[in-house]
C-alpha cells in the first residue's frame, strides 16, 4: 500500500498543514489452486432387494432315455400240493326224450304240473332242445395254500438312460414395481486437508498525488 501527502493550506508562517491519503488499493494477488479433495465417506448400507417377480413357465421335459435291459428271471419256487377237491354234487335223471314233432304255433304258457314220477331209460332218441341249465353246485371248500417258493436273484439293474437335455429357460419374470426402501444415509466423510494459501498477487500501482519526497522539495524551494 502506498501513502502519499495532500497539502492542506499554508499558514502565515509558511507552516504547512497536510494529510496523508491512501491511494486506490491494488488489484488482488491470483487465488492459489484448490488443495486436493479428501477422501469419500464410506458407502452406506445398502436397501434391501425388491419382491421376486413371479417364477417363468417351466421349459419342456427333455426326451426319456432308453430302458436298461432287462435281468434274467429267477428259478421258479416249487408248486405248492393241489387243495382237496370238493365233492360233486348228484346228478339229475335223465327224461325219456320223445320224438320231436314239428313245431306247432306257440300256445299260452299252461300252468306247470307236478313233475311225474322218472320212467326207465329208454333207448337214446334223437337229442331234443337243450334244455335250462340247472343251478350251480356248492363250491367245494378251498385247498391249502402251497409253500412259497424260494425268491429269486435279483436281476442287474439295467444301464440308465442318457439325460434328455435340458428345457428351454422360462422367460424372466416381471420386474418389481415396489421400490425397496433407501438405505440409511451413510456417514460423512473426513473433511480433506485445506489447500495451500495462493501466491500473493502483484502490489498495485502508485496512486496519483503528491509523496512526501515531493513535498520537502517544495518546501526547500521556499
Amino acid at each position: 500500500m502506498t501513502t502519499f501527502v495532500v497539502i492542506e493550506s499554508i499558514t502565515p508562517n509558511q507552516s504547512l498543514v497536510f494529510s496523508a491519503q491512501q491511494g486506490p488499493q491494488g488489484t488482488p494477488g491470483v487465488t492459489g489452486p484448490t488443495g486436493p479433495t479428501g477422501p469419500a465417506g464410506a458407502t452406506g448400507t445398502t436397501g434391501p432387494t425388491g419382491l421376486t417377480g413371479p417364477t417363468g413357465p417351466t421349459g419342456t421335459t427333455g426326451v426319456t432315455g432308453a430302458t436298461g435291459s432287462t435281468g434274467p428271471t429267477g428259478p421258479t419256487g416249487t408248486t405248492g400240493p393241489t387243495g382237496v377237491t370238493g365233492a360233486t354234487g348228484p346228478a339229475g335223471a335223465t327224461g325219456v326224450t320223445g320224438v320231436t314233432g314239428p313245431t306247432g304255433p306257440a300256445g299260452a304258457t299252461g300252468v306247470t304240473g307236478a313233475t311225474g314220477p322218472t320212467g326207465p331209460v329208454g333207448a337214446t332218441g334223437t337229442t331234443g332242445v337243450t334244455g335250462a341249465t340247472g343251478p350251480a353246485g356248492a363250491t367245494g371248500p378251498q385247498g391249502a395254500t402251497g409253500v412259497t417258493g424260494v425268491t429269486g436273484d435279483v436281476g442287474p439293474t439295467g444301464v440308465t438312460g442318457a439325460t434328455g437335455p435340458a428345457g428351454a429357460t422360462g422367460p424372466t419374470g416381471a420386474a418389481s414395481t415396489v421400490a425397496g426402501p433407501t438405505g440409511a444415509t451413510g456417514p460423512a466423510g473426513a473433511t480433506g486437508p485445506t489447500g495451500s494459501t495462493g501466491t500473493t498477487g502483484p502490489t498495485g500501482a502508485t496512486g496519483p498525488g503528491t509523496d512526501a519526497l515531493s513535498v520537502v522539495l517544495m518546501l526547500g524551494g521556499m
